[in-house]
This record gives C-alpha cells, structure tokens and sequence, in this order.
C-alpha cells in the first residue's frame, strides 16, 4: 500500500480517536450534569450508556488501526538508521506515552467498565460509576495523554 495511504488512514484513526474522546469529554458528560441537579435523569444516563458502548468498539477499532498503520510507517522511515538519532530517542517517547494510553484505555473498558452491559443488581450503581472519581480521571488522562501523542507526532514532522 502506498504510503499517503497509510499515512491517511492513520490520520483518519487519530482524528476518530481523540476526536471521540473529546466529545465525550466535552459535550456529552456536560450534558449530562446541566441544572442544578448532580445525578442525571434515567434517561441521560441511558443514552451515556449507549454512547460509551458504541465508542468503546469504534475506540478499539482505531487503536488497532493506529497499531498497524504507525508500525507500517516506522518500518518505511529508513530502518535502524534514523531509530539511532534523536528523531528515534522522540519516536520512542511517543511510543511510550502512546503504551501508556493504550494501558489506560485497558483498564476503563474492560476493569471499570463504566458503559458496560448493566445486569439489574448494578442498575442503581451506574450513575455513580459513570461519575466516579476514578472513571472521570481515567477518561481524562486518556485524553490528555492521546494530546501529548500527537503532539509529540507534530514536532517528529520538524525533524
């Protein structure tokens, strides 16, 4: 595959990717919590819920195509050559900023899991998850941690 290609397709993932984060970030938790009250409305939290279930597949699926298409493109970048220079020492900060994301983003979907499927024992639990300390800075240190990502890809760009 030509290599605009997989660049394009990388772009499409990161602009997927940071893009849904930010909207759930946002827009969406916002929304949820306008007025005077705390605790959403049944509904709002339904709608969260699917929202959240819906992103966490379009979620996975990008990451999985940010893994290929960057590995792709590491292995174009003229091999071990340029890896020994501090365009190489960059790449692996990214690389382990993007592991620890990727850490991240395991342990909200699949151990807090707070948009998974809701037995009716935890029905009453869920706003209180979907709110919880540890799930809000989780999500935010997704987020935050993907920005530095691409800001790192921004400056490798200069070099």
């Amino acid at each position: 595959m030509p290599a605009y290609v997989v660049t394009w397709i990388h772009l499409v993932a990161v602009i997927t990717f940071i893009g849904g984060w930010l909207f759930f970030q946002l827009a969406v938790r916002p929304s949820l919590l306008e007025g005077k009250t705390k605790t959403p409305s049944k509904e709002a939290m339904e709608m969260a819920q699917k929202i959240g279930q819906r992103f966490k597949t379009v979620g996975w699926v990008s990451l999985m195509v940010l893994i290929f298409t960057g590995a792709s493109q590491l292995l174009d970048e003229s091999g071990s050559a340029r890896i020994e220079t501090s365009w190489g020492l960059i790449m692996m900060l990214k690389l382990f900023v993007f592991a620890i994301v990727g850490g991240l983003i395991f342990v909200h979907d699949l151990i807090l899991d707070p948009y998974g499927a809701i037995g009716k024992s935890q029905r009453a639990e869920t706003p209180t998850l979907l709110f919880a300390g540890k799930v809000v800075w989780v999500q935010r240190s997704i987020l935050l941690l993907s920005l530095v990502v691409l800001g790192i890809a921004v400056y490798l760009t200069s070099l």
